[in-house]
């Protein structure tokens, strides 16, 4: 009998080993996942907070068309212009960037998600994404810059 009861003590101390190391092994796990989650729940609300509004995403649009007419506007004149000619490039993009302003302010538009946003442009009576925003800026597709290359190309033709 004291055998039985050696044996039993070493099981039953054996087993509180087991489920100590099962039990910590949980909460090591447990522990993960809740700073996982704290994390995600930290990036969530950072996400939130820092969405780009829609005028930012105007802005980002308005200030790639713009760049685009100033490089159209710049090939064709070179030092050796006459000074009538640096004035017409002048007026022309004060004209132009005035349009792009206008154009843009009529037919951009977004849509909030809370965590991100998206740009959107209504042409022609299709709508298109071609923007997403997120953590503070906005992401145009590289898609805007081949149809204004495209589109300005055929307007210099």
């Amino acid at each position: 009998m004291k055998r039985d009861r050696a044996n039993f003590v070493i099981t039953d101390q054996l087993l509180s080993v087991v489920l100590y190391i099962y039990c910590h092994t949980i909460y090591q796990k447990m522990k993960k996942r809740y700073l996982a989650f704290i994390i995600l729940l930290l990036v969530g609300v950072l996400a939130a907070f820092t969405n780009p509004k829609q005028e930012i995403h105007k802005e980002v649009l308005k200030a790639k068309i713009s760049m685009h007419l100033q490089q159209s506007a710049s090939v064709g004149v070179n030092e050796a212009s006459t000074s009538w000619e640096r004035a017409g490039q002048s007026f022309g993009l004060m004209l132009g960037s005035f349009i792009v302003d206008q154009a843009v302010n009529k037919l951009v538009s977004t849509n909030n998600y809370v965590l991100f946003s998206t740009t959107r442009i209504t042409w022609q009576g299709e709508t298109h994404t071609i923007g997403v925003g997120a953590f503070g800026n906005v992401y145009v597709s590289g898609k805007v810059d081949e149809a204004l290359k495209k589109g300005l190309l055929d307007l210099n033709q």
